[in-house]
């Protein structure tokens, strides 16, 4: 495991944050905006066993969808650490990033991303946001943000 420390100044992500590699080294796209415990442990576990190991078992459909992605996806899951129906969006939004190198996904702790919050006008917890447009609201499986992401290619 390698920890990296870096300042504000990185455009390319809101930081704090918690990036998941290979072991190469290389960026899979996912990272948590948060400490991952609570409900949310589990979602950063499987994160972690998508991308280092054999990773969960998918649907062939859904596995041939998802490598069908050709274009840049970026999935934001606004959440909460105590929501129950959050870790079911972020596990999905992470499972579609570890699958595909054009799809990148995060999740975010709105208790430290309140400019997010605001910005989105978020109401209710897990909030998706797809390629920074606000797409929909409440638990998503991975089959449901397919659909967001071919209905919105």
């Amino acid at each position: 495991m390698i920890l990296e420390k870096h300042g504000e100044g990185r455009d390319d992500i809101l930081l704090p944050s918690i990036e998941i590699c290979y072991s190469d080294g290389k960026s899979s796209g996912i990272h948590f905006h948060a400490v991952p415990h609570g409900l949310e442990w589990n979602s950063f576990q499987i994160a972690l066993f998508n991308v280092a190991g054999p990773g969960q078992k998918l649907d062939p459909e859904l596995l041939a969808r998802i490598r069908k992605i050709d274009h840049q996806v970026n999935l934001k899951v606004l959440a909460t650490l105590t929501c129950s129906n959050c870790p079911t969006s972020v596990m999905s939004a992470m499972q579609i990033a570890a699958y595909n190198e054009n799809v990148s996904a995060e999740m975010f702790d709105l208790l430290h991303f309140r400019k997010l919050r605001f910005k989105y006008q978020v109401l209710s917890v897990p909030t998706l946001i797809l390629n920074g447009e606000l797409m929909a609201v409440g638990k998503m499986s991975v089959e449901e943000m397919l659909d967001l992401i071919e209905k919105n290619a």
